[in-house]
Protein backbone atom coordinates (compact mmCIF):
# COMPACT_ATOMS: atom_id res chain seq x y z
CA UNK A 1 0.00 0.00 0.00
CA UNK A 2 1.51 3.33 -0.73
CA UNK A 3 0.51 6.28 1.13
CA UNK A 4 1.14 9.61 -0.66
CA UNK A 5 1.96 12.85 1.20
CA UNK A 6 1.91 16.60 0.34
CA UNK A 7 -0.31 20.04 0.02
CA UNK A 8 -0.35 22.45 3.13
CA UNK A 9 -0.67 26.38 2.41
CA UNK A 10 -4.45 27.46 2.28
CA UNK A 11 -3.53 29.52 5.26
CA UNK A 12 -5.49 32.62 5.96
CA UNK A 13 -4.50 36.21 5.62
CA UNK A 14 -3.75 38.59 8.45
CA UNK A 15 -2.40 41.54 6.99
CA UNK A 16 -4.28 44.84 7.17
CA UNK A 17 -3.12 48.24 6.20
CA UNK A 18 -3.90 51.28 8.29
CA UNK A 19 -7.69 51.57 8.99
CA UNK A 20 -10.10 54.40 7.84
CA UNK A 21 -12.73 55.38 10.22
CA UNK A 22 -15.88 56.37 9.11
CA UNK A 23 -19.21 56.96 10.79
CA UNK A 24 -21.06 56.22 7.84
CA UNK A 25 -19.94 52.96 6.54
CA UNK A 26 -17.44 50.39 7.03
CA UNK A 27 -14.06 50.40 4.72
CA UNK A 28 -12.81 47.67 2.62
CA UNK A 29 -9.64 47.45 5.44
CA UNK A 30 -12.68 47.02 8.46
CA UNK A 31 -14.75 44.07 6.32
CA UNK A 32 -11.36 42.39 5.86
CA UNK A 33 -10.46 42.64 9.38
CA UNK A 34 -13.80 41.65 10.12
CA UNK A 35 -13.95 38.55 7.69
CA UNK A 36 -10.96 37.50 9.66
CA UNK A 37 -12.69 37.63 12.55
CA UNK A 38 -15.84 35.88 11.68
CA UNK A 39 -13.48 33.20 9.89
CA UNK A 40 -11.29 32.31 13.03
CA UNK A 41 -14.53 32.09 15.14
CA UNK A 42 -15.91 29.61 12.68
CA UNK A 43 -18.43 31.58 11.24
CA UNK A 44 -17.72 30.82 7.95
CA UNK A 45 -20.75 32.20 5.95
CA UNK A 46 -20.01 35.86 7.81
CA UNK A 47 -16.79 35.25 6.87
CA UNK A 48 -17.96 34.78 2.93
CA UNK A 49 -20.15 38.25 2.89
CA UNK A 50 -17.84 40.12 4.64
CA UNK A 51 -15.13 40.15 2.02
CA UNK A 52 -17.64 39.47 -0.98
CA UNK A 53 -18.30 43.00 0.56
CA UNK A 54 -14.84 44.09 1.04
CA UNK A 55 -14.26 43.17 -3.14
CA UNK A 56 -16.74 45.17 -4.27
CA UNK A 57 -15.55 48.03 -2.91
CA UNK A 58 -12.07 47.34 -3.60
CA UNK A 59 -11.70 45.08 -6.65
CA UNK A 60 -8.17 44.96 -6.61
CA UNK A 61 -8.22 43.67 -3.08
CA UNK A 62 -5.81 40.23 -3.57
CA UNK A 63 -5.77 39.56 -0.19
CA UNK A 64 -9.25 39.70 0.38
CA UNK A 65 -10.47 37.60 -2.76
CA UNK A 66 -7.79 34.84 -1.55
CA UNK A 67 -9.22 34.86 2.06
CA UNK A 68 -12.61 34.59 0.51
CA UNK A 69 -10.98 31.53 -1.70
CA UNK A 70 -10.88 30.06 1.48
CA UNK A 71 -13.67 30.59 3.04
CA UNK A 72 -15.26 28.95 -0.06
CA UNK A 73 -12.86 26.25 -0.14
CA UNK A 74 -13.91 25.62 3.93
CA UNK A 75 -17.48 24.86 2.87
CA UNK A 76 -16.54 22.61 -0.48
CA UNK A 77 -17.73 25.61 -2.80
CA UNK A 78 -14.93 24.60 -5.15
CA UNK A 79 -16.05 26.67 -8.56
CA UNK A 80 -16.93 30.15 -5.94
CA UNK A 81 -13.29 29.09 -4.21
CA UNK A 82 -11.39 28.68 -7.94
CA UNK A 83 -13.23 31.70 -9.28
CA UNK A 84 -12.14 33.82 -5.69
CA UNK A 85 -8.53 32.50 -6.75
CA UNK A 86 -8.81 33.91 -10.25
CA UNK A 87 -9.68 37.17 -8.92
CA UNK A 88 -6.71 37.38 -6.51
CA UNK A 89 -4.34 36.31 -9.44
CA UNK A 90 -6.00 38.97 -12.00
CA UNK A 91 -4.76 41.38 -9.25
CA UNK A 92 -1.19 40.22 -8.86
CA UNK A 93 -0.24 37.78 -11.42
CA UNK A 94 2.96 37.53 -9.84
CA UNK A 95 0.48 36.21 -6.22
CA UNK A 96 2.06 32.61 -6.07
CA UNK A 97 0.10 31.82 -2.71
CA UNK A 98 -3.23 32.23 -4.43
CA UNK A 99 -1.73 29.86 -7.73
CA UNK A 100 -1.04 27.32 -5.35
CA UNK A 101 -4.37 27.09 -3.74
CA UNK A 102 -5.89 27.49 -7.31
CA UNK A 103 -4.19 24.20 -8.09
CA UNK A 104 -5.55 22.73 -5.00
CA UNK A 105 -8.72 24.13 -5.13
CA UNK A 106 -8.50 22.17 -8.98
CA UNK A 107 -7.33 19.04 -7.33
CA UNK A 108 -9.75 18.97 -4.83
CA UNK A 109 -12.32 19.27 -7.82
CA UNK A 110 -11.18 16.49 -9.72
CA UNK A 111 -9.36 18.22 -12.00
CA UNK A 112 -5.94 17.04 -12.34
CA UNK A 113 -5.07 18.50 -15.76
CA UNK A 114 -6.33 22.50 -14.45
CA UNK A 115 -4.26 21.90 -11.01
CA UNK A 116 -0.92 20.37 -13.04
CA UNK A 117 -1.05 23.56 -14.76
CA UNK A 118 -0.86 26.04 -11.99
CA UNK A 119 1.30 24.02 -10.17
CA UNK A 120 3.64 24.07 -12.84
CA UNK A 121 3.11 27.82 -12.72
CA UNK A 122 4.31 28.23 -9.61
CA UNK A 123 7.36 26.33 -9.71
CA UNK A 124 8.14 28.37 -13.14
CA UNK A 125 7.13 31.84 -10.57
CA UNK A 126 8.87 30.58 -7.26
CA UNK A 127 12.41 28.13 -7.75
CA UNK A 128 12.08 27.43 -3.94
CA UNK A 129 8.61 26.24 -3.84
CA UNK A 130 9.09 23.05 -2.25
CA UNK A 131 5.33 21.81 -1.20
CA UNK A 132 4.21 22.88 -5.09
CA UNK A 133 6.65 20.35 -6.32
CA UNK A 134 5.75 17.62 -4.03
CA UNK A 135 2.34 18.47 -5.11
CA UNK A 136 2.87 18.09 -8.96
CA UNK A 137 4.95 15.18 -8.87
CA UNK A 138 2.40 13.30 -6.82
CA UNK A 139 -0.26 13.96 -9.41
CA UNK A 140 2.60 13.41 -12.28
CA UNK A 141 2.64 9.76 -10.83
CA UNK A 142 -0.80 9.29 -10.72
CA UNK A 143 -0.77 9.99 -14.37
CA UNK A 144 1.37 7.60 -14.58
CA UNK A 145 4.67 9.86 -15.80
CA UNK A 146 7.22 8.55 -13.01
CA UNK A 147 10.01 10.06 -14.74
CA UNK A 148 8.66 13.27 -14.34
CA UNK A 149 7.75 12.52 -11.06
CA UNK A 150 11.11 11.80 -9.72
CA UNK A 151 12.36 14.73 -11.69
CA UNK A 152 10.07 17.23 -9.63
CA UNK A 153 10.63 15.32 -6.82
CA UNK A 154 14.87 15.50 -7.17
CA UNK A 155 14.44 19.28 -7.67
CA UNK A 156 12.44 19.32 -4.50
CA UNK A 157 15.43 17.46 -2.27
CA UNK A 158 17.96 19.94 -4.12
CA UNK A 159 16.23 22.69 -2.59
CA UNK A 160 15.52 21.48 0.64
CA UNK A 161 17.10 17.59 1.65
CA UNK A 162 15.69 18.18 4.97
CA UNK A 163 11.63 17.70 3.96
CA UNK A 164 10.66 13.85 4.39
CA UNK A 165 7.59 13.70 2.69
CA UNK A 166 9.67 14.15 -0.81
CA UNK A 167 11.94 11.32 -0.11
CA UNK A 168 8.81 9.64 0.62
CA UNK A 169 6.73 10.26 -2.46
CA UNK A 170 10.11 9.69 -4.82
CA UNK A 171 10.09 6.47 -3.15
CA UNK A 172 7.11 5.79 -4.23
CA UNK A 173 7.50 6.70 -7.52
CA UNK A 174 10.85 4.44 -7.63
CA UNK A 175 8.38 1.42 -5.98
CA UNK A 176 6.13 2.17 -8.59
CA UNK A 177 9.36 2.03 -11.83
CA UNK A 178 10.28 -1.20 -10.19
CA UNK A 179 6.94 -2.60 -10.25
CA UNK A 180 6.71 -1.62 -14.47
CA UNK A 181 10.26 -3.28 -15.15
CA UNK A 182 10.31 -6.91 -16.87
CA UNK A 183 13.94 -7.36 -16.18
CA UNK A 184 15.06 -8.30 -12.85
CA UNK A 185 18.38 -6.49 -12.71
CA UNK A 186 16.25 -3.42 -13.45
CA UNK A 187 13.06 -4.16 -10.80
CA UNK A 188 16.02 -5.02 -7.98
CA UNK A 189 18.10 -1.14 -9.07
CA UNK A 190 14.73 0.82 -8.36
CA UNK A 191 13.79 -1.50 -5.28
CA UNK A 192 17.13 -0.23 -3.75
CA UNK A 193 16.89 3.22 -5.45
CA UNK A 194 13.13 3.43 -3.50
CA UNK A 195 14.87 1.79 -0.10
CA UNK A 196 17.79 4.42 -0.33
CA UNK A 197 14.79 7.18 -0.03
CA UNK A 198 12.04 5.09 2.18
CA UNK A 199 15.34 5.34 4.72
CA UNK A 200 16.17 9.05 3.90
CA UNK A 201 12.45 9.79 4.70
CA UNK A 202 12.84 8.19 7.79
CA UNK A 203 16.08 9.75 8.86
CA UNK A 204 14.36 13.01 8.15
CA UNK A 205 11.64 12.07 10.21
CA UNK A 206 12.01 9.15 12.36
CA UNK A 207 8.21 8.99 14.08
CA UNK A 208 6.99 8.54 9.93
CA UNK A 209 5.49 5.72 10.08
CA UNK A 210 4.17 5.47 6.72
CA UNK A 211 7.66 5.88 5.05
CA UNK A 212 8.56 2.74 7.53
CA UNK A 213 5.86 0.17 5.95
CA UNK A 214 7.16 1.20 2.65
CA UNK A 215 10.45 0.85 3.39
CA UNK A 216 9.27 -2.86 4.67
CA UNK A 217 7.54 -3.69 1.07
CA UNK A 218 10.03 -2.43 -0.87
CA UNK A 219 12.32 -4.94 1.69
CA UNK A 220 10.19 -7.66 0.28
CA UNK A 221 10.36 -6.77 -3.16
CA UNK A 222 13.73 -7.72 -2.73
CA UNK A 223 13.31 -10.93 -0.63
CA UNK A 224 14.75 -9.01 2.59
CA UNK A 225 12.75 -10.79 4.91
CA UNK A 226 15.13 -9.54 8.29
CA UNK A 227 14.98 -6.04 6.91
CA UNK A 228 11.37 -6.17 6.36
CA UNK A 229 10.85 -7.27 9.74
CA UNK A 230 12.60 -4.35 10.93
CA UNK A 231 10.93 -1.94 9.11
CA UNK A 232 7.31 -3.17 10.17
CA UNK A 233 8.66 -3.41 13.86
CA UNK A 234 9.78 0.46 13.61
CA UNK A 235 6.03 1.42 11.76
CA UNK A 236 4.50 -0.49 15.23
CA UNK A 237 6.96 1.17 17.58
CA UNK A 238 5.81 4.70 16.01
CA UNK A 239 1.65 3.57 15.54
CA UNK A 240 1.09 0.54 17.63
CA UNK A 241 -2.21 0.08 16.03
CA UNK A 242 -1.35 0.35 12.57
CA UNK A 243 -3.38 -3.06 11.49
CA UNK A 244 -1.31 -3.10 7.84
CA UNK A 245 1.57 -3.26 9.09
CA UNK A 246 0.62 -5.81 11.98
CA UNK A 247 -0.82 -8.18 9.39
CA UNK A 248 2.60 -7.93 7.08
CA UNK A 249 4.60 -8.34 9.70
CA UNK A 250 2.91 -11.99 10.85
CA UNK A 251 3.23 -13.02 6.96
CA UNK A 252 6.73 -11.83 7.29
CA UNK A 253 7.66 -14.00 10.28
CA UNK A 254 6.03 -16.64 8.54
CA UNK A 255 8.06 -16.88 5.50
CA UNK A 256 10.84 -16.78 7.84
CA UNK A 257 9.32 -19.89 9.64
CA UNK A 258 9.06 -17.88 12.90
CA UNK A 259 5.53 -19.61 14.21
CA UNK A 260 5.79 -18.11 17.72
CA UNK A 261 6.64 -14.59 16.40
CA UNK A 262 4.19 -15.46 13.97
CA UNK A 263 0.57 -16.41 15.89
CA UNK A 264 1.52 -13.55 18.33
CA UNK A 265 1.80 -10.63 15.89
CA UNK A 266 -1.48 -11.80 14.50
CA UNK A 267 -3.61 -12.18 17.72
CA UNK A 268 -3.00 -8.63 18.13
CA UNK A 269 -3.50 -7.68 14.66
CA UNK A 270 -6.80 -9.46 15.36
CA UNK A 271 -7.34 -7.61 18.80
CA UNK A 272 -6.91 -4.22 17.14
CA UNK A 273 -8.36 -4.83 13.57
CA UNK A 274 -11.27 -6.91 14.21
CA UNK A 275 -13.95 -3.94 15.11
CA UNK A 276 -12.88 -2.30 11.92
CA UNK A 277 -15.12 -3.05 8.82
CA UNK A 278 -12.13 -2.12 6.36
CA UNK A 279 -10.03 -4.86 7.76
CA UNK A 280 -12.60 -7.88 7.82
CA UNK A 281 -11.26 -9.87 5.05
CA UNK A 282 -7.45 -10.06 6.59
CA UNK A 283 -8.98 -10.54 9.76
CA UNK A 284 -10.48 -14.04 8.29
CA UNK A 285 -7.44 -14.52 6.65
CA UNK A 286 -5.03 -14.02 9.75
CA UNK A 287 -7.57 -16.13 11.94
CA UNK A 288 -7.34 -18.76 9.65
CA UNK A 289 -3.77 -18.65 9.28
CA UNK A 290 -3.77 -18.47 13.11
CA UNK A 291 -5.44 -22.07 13.33
CA UNK A 292 -3.33 -23.58 10.61
CA UNK A 293 -0.54 -22.13 12.34
CA UNK A 294 -1.53 -23.87 15.48
CA UNK A 295 -2.30 -27.27 13.68
CA UNK A 296 1.04 -27.24 12.43
CA UNK A 297 2.59 -26.88 15.91
CA UNK A 298 4.14 -29.97 17.29
CA UNK A 299 2.33 -31.93 19.74
CA UNK A 300 3.28 -31.98 23.52
CA UNK A 301 5.77 -34.79 24.67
Amino acid sequence: MHHLLGRPALALLFALMPLAASAQEESPDELFKKGNEAFTNGKIDDAIAAYKTCTEKRADFKEAWYNLGIAYGRKKQFDDEIGAYEKAIAADANYTKALYNLAIANEDKGDDKKAIEYYEKVITAEEGAVDARINLGILYAREGRLEKAIEVYLKAIEIDPDVADAHFNLGIALSRQGEKKDDPAGRTDAYNKAVEAYKKATDKNPKYHKAWYNLAIAYNKLKNVDQEIDAYKKAIEVRPDYPQALFNLGLAYKEKKDTASAVATWTQYVTIAESRPEEKKYVQTAKQELENLKKSEPAPK
